[in-house]
């Protein structure tokens, strides 16, 4: 029993220290005139930082933290820190004034496998790489979608056509259409369409979606993908428990 105890108190220190040393680390950082001070935080637990104080709905903790600490306040998420603005003079500061500044983004390890190493549009630190594919996504897709103004009227046709089929057999002559679902089997069929040219492929016994099965496959992972994108993963903010 005694053997317990001091493996349980033998990992709290070891716990402690390197939250100390994890904190001198980042407090350390200096920009050629002195040390780097963050901004006013509440109280945080050894190790978790501010984890604890994270709950739903997110918007209405950090105003009840920004009442007590002012519009620009400081947490620290197990390993990583962050600073939370919420007056609109700050805001405008960071995102108009001084927006090259916080263009980076945070490189989550959970992540990385499914943004090619960080290098996507929306995961990608600002630089001539980011430069690039804004120039791509912003001149050269407007251009390219205008010469596929075929593809993507033949694919509103079948889609229209499917939704006044599905209101003629309504009782009343009304059917409710999830638009957003429709709109979004829209783009990945213009888009295989666009690379693959999967019209051959569609299901014909299928009358509910225009979608080719090709479309149907990129869907389906994309649909298991999203929720994990925007979720939290417990190892990007605590590595040590990888």
């Amino acid at each position: 029993m005694d053997k317990a105890y001091i493996v349980i108190f033998s990992i709290v220190i070891l716990f402690l220290l390197v939250d100390y040393l994890r904190c001198r680390r980042g407090g350390g950082r200096r920009d050629g005139k002195g040390m780097l001070q963050l901004p006013p935080s509440p109280p945080a637990i050894p190790f978790f930082g501010h984890l604890h104080l994270i709950e739903k709905p997110l918007h209405a903790v950090l105003s009840r933290l920004a009442e007590r600490h002012g519009p620009v306040f400081s947490l620290r998420f197990g390993s990583r820190d962050a600073v939370v603005v919420s007056s609109p003079e700050c805001a405008r500061q960071c995102f108009t004034e001084n927006d090259l500044c916080f263009a980076n983004r945070p490189q989550f390890p959970s992540q990385l496998p499914v943004t090619f190493n960080g290098t996507a549009l929306g995961f990608t630190n600002y630089g001539r790489h980011w430069r690039n594919l804004r120039h791509i996504a912003t001149v050269q897709t407007a251009r390219r979608v205008s010469s596929m103004s075929g593809i993507i009227s033949g694919e509103v046709r079948p889609m229209v056509r499917r939704m006044y089929r599905a209101a003629a057999a309504a009782p009343d002559g009304v059917a409710r259409v999830q638009l957003k679902r429709r709109l979004f089997e829209l783009s990945l069929s213009v888009l295989m369409e666009a690379i693959a040219q999967t019209k051959t492929t569609r299901p014909e016994a299928d009358a509910d979606t225009d979608m080719s099965v090709e479309a149907q496959e990129f869907k389906h992972v994309l649909d298991e993908l999203n929720p994990l994108l925007g979720a939290a993963n417990l190892w990007d903010y605590l590595p040590e428990l990888q």
